[in-house]
């Protein structure tokens, strides 16, 4: 088994990202850099990670991974970083262990690596001593020199990510005679050392960040709710008051299909569910009105930066029909979540006569959510 290290580029200033630091911006649980880090930790063959950062951030770069608990893994550690990426990398070589025998460099800015391109890219790397992920164009290219636009045939060019796998001399020997400031690691492999290179599929999801919309990728959230059913007035669902000789057992007014909508913003969130958030040994919820419940969840997902994109809510209910209800159901969600009622999707089913909601003893509904 190969003995690797994994060197983390995370020391350039991202000035076109804009004034925040880039791999400090919320990211999957946590942030970019440390997304980026957790999947190689899960390597068993990985004995240190070195992450190169810039010491003006060193302490915020701590503090994001305390709050991961990668603190707690004595594989990763810090060491500074330099003006150029080149000279980044030249400061996490420096820390290699002993016993390094291969070495992975990683863009701290990439924390959408998967598993499946590590372990390519590690194969390569025992194979020939250099392997480069990469992608083919899917857009056509041309030269433009002087503002005189010359077509290229897109066949033989190809998009480098990281991580890029070296065995552990030739890297060192690269980079300690590399006096240039280089944008990848393989430049400086092909210019300064000799011997071949292999290649292998990149990954379309490994993207940089490097601009705001880099991060804007989709969440999406599953949510269930079941409420048995009693002789009433009239229950609510998504908002709506349907009439009907029945209400909710519930500890609120029982609308299962707005717990089901807030379950699964906050399951897309990583939150915990409705339950932990308004407990039902609180008095002070006794009989809410889940639309105002509701509100609460959607102040936690724009502190989060997100918002919906699109709803799909199914309600199963034997008794009260609920067809002519839905469309005034999707002008009170769309009002509520500031969405177009073409990007809400709702639809109602029987149980067919089986168990408690066939017998017309309960109402249940699930939902899914994206969020943007």
């Amino acid at each position: 088994m190969a003995h690797i290290n994994v060197v983390i580029a995370a020391g350039g200033s991202g000035l076109r990202y804009g004034k925040e630091n880039k791999l400090l911006e919320p990211c999957g649980s946590s942030c970019v850099l440390v997304e980026a880090v957790k999947p190689f930790l899960a390597f068993p063959e990985v004995r240190r990670v070195i992450i190169a950062v810039d010491t003006d951030s060193a302490d915020e770069f701590l503090d994001s991974l305390a709050a991961a608990h990668l603190d707690e893994d004595r594989r990763v550690t810090l060491t500074r970083g330099g003006a150029s990426r080149t000279k980044t990398v030249k400061y996490g070589l420096q820390a290699l262990d002993e016993e390094c025998d291969l070495v992975l460099i990683h863009d701290g800015a990439r924390p959408f690596v998967s598993r499946a391109l590590i372990e390519r890219v590690i194969r390569g790397a025992e194979a020939t001593g250099a392997c480069i992920p990469v992608l083919p164009f899917t857009d056509n290219i041309l030269r433009v020199t002087g503002g005189v636009p010359e077509p290229l045939d897109r066949t033989d060019y190809r998009r480098v990510q990281t991580p890029a796998g070296f065995a552990r001399e030739r890297v060192e020997r690269a980079y300690s005679l590399c006096e240039e400031d280089c944008l990848d690691d393989f430049t400086v492999v092909h210019r300064y050392t000799e011997g071949a290179v292999s290649v292998t599929d990149g990954d379309p999801k490994n993207v940089k960040i490097t601009v705001k919309e880099d991060l804007r990728t989709s969440l999406v959230g599953f949510g269930y709710d079941i409420h048995r059913l009693q002789e009433g007035k009239g229950i609510k669902l998504l908002g709506e008051r349907i009439p009907c000789p029945y209400s909710f057992v519930a500890h609120s007014d029982g609308d299962v299909a707005v717990h089901a909508v807030m379950d699964a913003i906050l399951s897309a969130l990583g939150e915990k569910d409705i339950g932990h958030l308004y407990p039902v040994d609180d008095p002070k919820y006794d009989g809410a009105d889940s639309m105002k419940l509701l509100k609460g969840v959607l102040k936690i997902m724009h502190a989060k930066g997100r918002s919906a994109a699109s709803l799909s809510v199914c309600i199963i209910a034997e008794k009260p029909v609920i067809a002519p209800h839905v469309d005034r159901m999707r002008t009170r969600m769309a009002q509520a979540l500031a969405l177009p009622s073409d990007k809400i999707g709702i639809t109602a089913t029987t149980n067919e006569g089986v168990g408690d909601i066939g017998n017309a003893e309960a109402v249940a509904a699930c939902a899914y959510v994206l969020l943007k």
